[in-house]
């Protein structure tokens, strides 16, 4: 069995690829690993901005590009007085 290329907790980052993936594209948290005969190292990943879960090959994933080096995450809402 080969190394994973991401560590367990370490974020990396989803492009969106309408036409191959329904991931939301941002960056995700690495749960856990696991290996896959037919489609290489597969990840369990957790989005950092949203509450999805999702498993993901090696290949959908890379590193959080620079200049990233805060997550902005969603505007609250306010609540009215």
């Amino acid at each position: 069995m080969t190394d994973h290329r991401y560590a367990v907790g370490s974020t990396v980052y989803i492009w969106r690829r309408p036409s191959l993936s329904t991931a939301i594209s941002g960056p995700y948290t690495v749960v856990a690993h696991y290996p896959s005969d037919s489609s290489g190292r597969l990840y369990r990943v957790r989005s950092v901005l949203a509450t999805e879960e999702r498993m993901v090959p090696e290949s959908d994933l890379s590193d959080v590009p620079r200049g990233s080096d805060t997550v902005e995450r969603a505007p609250r809402k306010r609540r009215s007085a």
